[in-house]
C-alpha cells in the first residue's frame, strides 16, 4: 500500500476529517487532500507528525510492502481491568441479601434472623433502661403529689393516664414527660424492627430450605 493510501486509510480509521488531520499536523486541508491523492508527499517533519497522530512508525508509512493491518505499532484494545477488591459489590440491601442467598443458601435466613435478634435485644435493653431511669427520676420528684407527698404511680407509663383518670387524680405536668415518651418510643421502634427482621429471616430460611429439599 502506497504512502498516500495509508494516509487516507489511517485518517478514516482514526475518524478524522481532512481538516482535523491538517490541524494536528500543522498544514492546510488542501495539503492533506493532495497527500491522499498522491499529488504531493509530506516532508520529513510532516511525516513524523503523521506517524505520531496515526500511532505508527515512519518506516511503516514509507514501506509500500506493508499494509496498515500489519502495523507494528497498531494500537490494540486491551481487556478491561477487573475492579479492585471491595468494588463492584452490591451496595443496596436486596443485592446484599441476594448475594448471601447465592453463597449460603437457607443459612442466609438464619444469619438475618440472628442479626434481627441482636437489634431486638438492643431495643429491649434500651426500653428497660429508659423506663428505669425515668421511673427513678419520677420517684425523686415525689410522683404526682409533689416533693415527697401524694400518691405515686409505679406502673407502665402507657397506662399512667388511664389509671389517673380512673382514680380522679389530677396529675402534675412533669418536664420529663415529653423526653420520656420520645426515648421509650424510639426504643420500642428498635424492638419492633428487630422482631420483624427475625420473623423475615426465619421465613426466608424456611422457604429456601423447602426449595433446597425439592431440588434434591
Amino acid at each position: 500500500m502506497s504512502l498516500n493510501e495509508k494516509i487516507a486509510w489511517y485518517r478514516r480509521e482514526k475518524k478524522l476529517s481532512q481538516e482535523e488531520l491538517a490541524t494536528q499536523v500543522g498544514v492546510s486541508r488542501q495539503a492533506v487532500s493532495k497527500w491522499e491523492l498522491g499529488e504531493t508527499s509530506p516532508d520529513i517533519n510532516k511525516l513524523l507528525s503523521l506517524a505520531r497522530v496515526f500511532g505508527v512508525t515512519t518506516d511503516h508509512l514509507l514501506n509500500e510492502d506493508e499494509g496498515p493491518n500489519r502495523s507494528p505499532e497498531q494500537p490494540q484494545e486491551e481487556p478491561p481491568e477487573p475492579p479492585p477488591s471491595g468494588q463492584g459489590q452490591p451496595r443496596n440491601l436486596p443485592g446484599f441479601i441476594g448475594k448471601m442467598v447465592r453463597r449460603w443458601g437457607w443459612l442466609a435466613g438464619i444469619y438475618i434472623a440472628l442479626q434481627g435478634a441482636g437489634v431486638a435485644l438492643v431495643g429491649l435493653i434500651a426500653r428497660w433502661g429508659f423506663g428505669s431511669m425515668f421511673a427513678a427520676s419520677k420517684g425523686m420528684m415525689g410522683g404526682f403529689g409533689g416533693f415527697g407527698g401524694g400518691w405515686t404511680y409505679d406502673g407502665p407509663p402507657e397506662l399512667e393516664g388511664a389509671v389517673m383518670d380512673a382514680l380522679g387524680v389530677t396529675p402534675q405536668v412533669s418536664p420529663l414527660s415529653g423526653i420520656q415518651g420520645f426515648f421509650l418510643g424510639f426504643a420500642t421502634l428498635i424492638l419492633v424492627i428487630g422482631i420483624a427482621v427475625v420473623i423475615a429471616g426465619l421465613i426466608l430460611a424456611y422457604v429456601l430450605w423447602k426449595q433446597g429439599k425439592k431440588g434434591d
